[in-house]
């Protein structure tokens, strides 16, 4: 067999391996809540590469929204589902008038997660997002889950984001003073966003985390790359 067919039968053998691997690193690379990481968008896989999450010595705030799907929402939703080889829970008509919804929850207080990953028990990730910067912290989720848990978050007196008793991240709620958890990686998460991270200096001169950006500009004095404020102390010196 010459060289030519070589090639052609190693094309097509790669070519009908790709659907196989887009679906396994689908499947692995859906982020949670909190988690740090970056979206890989090469040719054959496309997801979420997770690198670790900070602890959280205090409680996050956030917030729980219902929404109805929308068409590029239930696109998400039945991507993920098909992928996985699991069935469809949603049945979705864009002429419907009233649709189905699914939850949304999101990271409300900033300032207040932007001075956890300041603190001393987050000195390793703070030295690795200062020489990734390309990673970013999910800051809100989309999942659809049980009602019956829907109805106790959207209930619920409050929401927060705290590190369990495992070291894991995880969701907990007061429901009638009652306070109750789940662990994030057991629901249906199909969508998700980020916040990128801002760079300052503390009083000291080391790099420290400014502020979160949900657009990924950063505000005025503040650099997205740790690496930046580097160069510019060395350009301010000369």
């Amino acid at each position: 067999m010459k060289p030519t067919y070589y090639v052609l039968l190693l094309a097509v053998v790669l070519y009908g391996c790709m659907p196989l691997k887009s679906v396994q690193n689908y499947q692995s690379t859906i982020p949670s809540l909190g988690v740090i990481g970056k979206r890989n968008g090469s040719f054959i896989t496309k997801g979420f590469q997770q690198v670790g999450f900070p602890k959280l010595t205090t409680p996050i705030a956030l917030t729980a929204t219902e929404l109805p799907f929308s068409k590029n929402s239930f696109k998400e939703y039945q991507q993920l589902k098909t992928q996985r080889g699991e069935q469809v829970e949603v049945n979705y008509d864009d002429s419907l008038k009233v649709k189905p919804k699914y939850l949304r929850l999101q990271v409300l207080d900033k300032i207040a997660l932007t001075a956890q990953l300041n603190q001393g028990v987050n000195t390793e990730v703070r030295s690795y997002l200062e020489k990734d910067a390309q990673c970013k912290i999910v800051s809100e989720i989309a999942v659809y889950t049980h009602p019956m848990l829907v109805d106790q978050l959207l209930h619920a007196k409050s929401i927060f984001l705290n590190t369990g008793i495992t070291g894991e991240l995880e969701i907990q709620f007061v429901n009638k003073k009652k306070k109750e958890r789940f662990a994030l990686s057991k629901r249906d998460i199909f969508s998700y966003g980020l916040m990128s991270f801002c760079w300052g200096e503390d009083v000291y001169g080391n790099a420290k985390v400014n502020t979160l950006s949900t657009n990924g500009n950063c505000p005025e004095g503040t650099e997205k790359s740790a690496h930046k404020l580097a160069d510019t102390k060395s350009y301010l010196k000369l």
